[in-house]
């Protein structure tokens, strides 16, 4: 309850914040950003641009939440690249990995409850999967394709 409060506190100090003027818009760098986001989400949520323009604040913390949980487990993990790799490192690099895939999960668990506020079902079911479109398999070049069983094409 306590964190969803701090949530609920960040959120609305962010967006107050945003909502001052800009003295110089041009030296705001967050600013494309900002109408990128605004714009992804009309398109991919179906917004209209005023519960875009609501919505993008939250959504941003959000990312900013996940992205700071993935550099923290990155971090973590990449600390043990000049140990010898033993079970026991092996163990703790993974633990650490399955630990920030929790967090993640209980981001996003937290912020389903701010979201509810902003968006349609419709656009509720969506916005977990904004950004994770087909990726492509690892070690392919870009552009590269397999066929329809899944094998490399021969060359």
């Amino acid at each position: 309850m306590k964190k969803i409060l701090v949530l609920m506190i960040a959120v609305l100090a962010f967006t107050a914040a945003s909502a001052q003027p800009q003295s110089n818009p041009s030296a705001n760098r967050g600013g494309d950003r900002n109408a990128r986001t605004i714009e992804m989400l009309q398109t991919r949520l179906h917004m209209s641009p005023d519960a875009a323009k609501k919505f993008a604040p939250v959504y941003m913390a959000y990312m900013r939440e996940l992205r700071q949980v993935r550099k923290d487990t990155k971090t973590y993990v990449d600390s043990f690249k000049d140990e010898e790799m033993t079970i026991k490192v092996a163990k703790k690099i993974m633990l650490a990995q399955l630990n920030g895939d929790k967090q993640i999960i209980q981001v996003k668990k937290e912020y389903i409850k701010v979201f509810v506020n902003y968006l349609t079902p419709e656009q509720l079911s969506k916005i977990f999967t904004l950004g994770q479109g087909p990726r492509r398999p690892r070690g392919g070049n870009p552009g590269q394709s397999y066929g329809q069983q899944g094998v490399p094409p021969q060359r």
